[in-house]
């Protein structure tokens, strides 16, 4: 599910940081909290936000390839990773304006914004909520209607939660097998902000409203509806559906990816993948 970090530096946020193929580590002061980003490549810039339970570690196999054509900033979503979390609670919503205002902080102008299941969610519903600060948008593996497609079942199943909500950590262990103690590492904090974040994400997977079909039909930015060929966990007539319901949208799909999405194996794929969309779209 994930890649290994590699290793970074932190500082305190500069607009005009000048960045390299090697990611630099940043932490700056957003709505409340600290949230750590990564910065890597020169050119256009291009953002990319990680899945749940996740970090900006996850995209780093994509990043590496696109950083000799692209700027790649990849963050921590609030309370994942090195970034904080005070509030104690998660939503697509708030990461969303979390997202916005990164953006506004590193003085970009209208980017490409991207995400991977979550991260496409937060990327939907930035759209949503700030049509004007993304150029375009990646949507990959994610779907804003959680009653659909049994979607809210499987992320019950996944947390082992129960009909309260509370999440069985155990479970979750088992379901992420091989990958959990990786997934793990992923956050410095231990086992309290891992316990903290499932908790955090199984109120926000279990309760999420959602995004009605006619706010997909409001979104008028171009975007790329990203899959994979195997994704066990969000059926690909929704993947469909949502390249369908959008006003311009592009459908690109990864062979032989499932949910984990941009693994090292399949990271020059989907680099290809995001460039050839993302080169139409930036802005410099």
């Amino acid at each position: 599910m994930l890649s290994r970090r590699d290793p970074i530096s932190e500082s305190v946020v500069s607009p005009e940081v000048e960045t390299t193929e090697d990611p630099s580590g940043h932490t700056v002061e957003l709505n409340g909290a600290a949230l750590y980003y990564e910065d890597r490549g020169r050119g256009a810039p291009l953002v990319l936000v990680h899945g749940g339970l996740a970090s900006s570690a996850e995209w780093a196999p994509v990043a590496r390839e696109l950083a000799d054509g692209f700027r790649v900033i990849t963050p921590d979503s609030r309370g994942h990773g090195r970034s904080t979390n005070p509030s104690g609670e998660l939503s697509y919503g708030g990461i969303a304006e979390d997202l916005a205002a990164l953006v506004a902080a590193l003085g970009l102008h209208r980017p490409v914004v991207g995400g991977w299941s979550d991260g496409g969610q937060v990327a939907l519903e930035l759209a949503a909520r700030h049509p004007d600060t993304a150029g375009a948008l990646i949507v990959g593996a994610a779907y804003p209607d959680f009653s659909a497609g049994g979607l809210r079942d499987a992320h019950r199943a996944l947390l082992g939660a129960d009909d309260t909500g509370i999440p069985d950590l155990d479970q979750l262990d088992a379901q992420l097998g091989e990958f959990a103690e990786e997934v793990k590492s992923s956050h410095p904090g231990g086992p309290e902000q891992w316990r903290a974040l499932v908790r955090q994400t199984a109120r926000m997977w279990l309760t999420y409203a959602g995004l009605a079909p006619d706010d997909l039909r409001a979104i008028r930015a171009p975007v790329l509806v990203l899959a994979g060929d195997r994704d066990e966990l969000v059926p690909f007539d929704l993947t469909v559906s949502l390249y369908r319901t959008l006003p311009d949208a592009e459908l690109a799909v990864c062979p032989r990816a499932d949910h984990a999405g941009p693994t090292p194996e399949r990271a020059r794929v989907f680099a290809s993948l995001i460039r050839d969309f993302a080169s139409r779209y930036t802005q410099t």
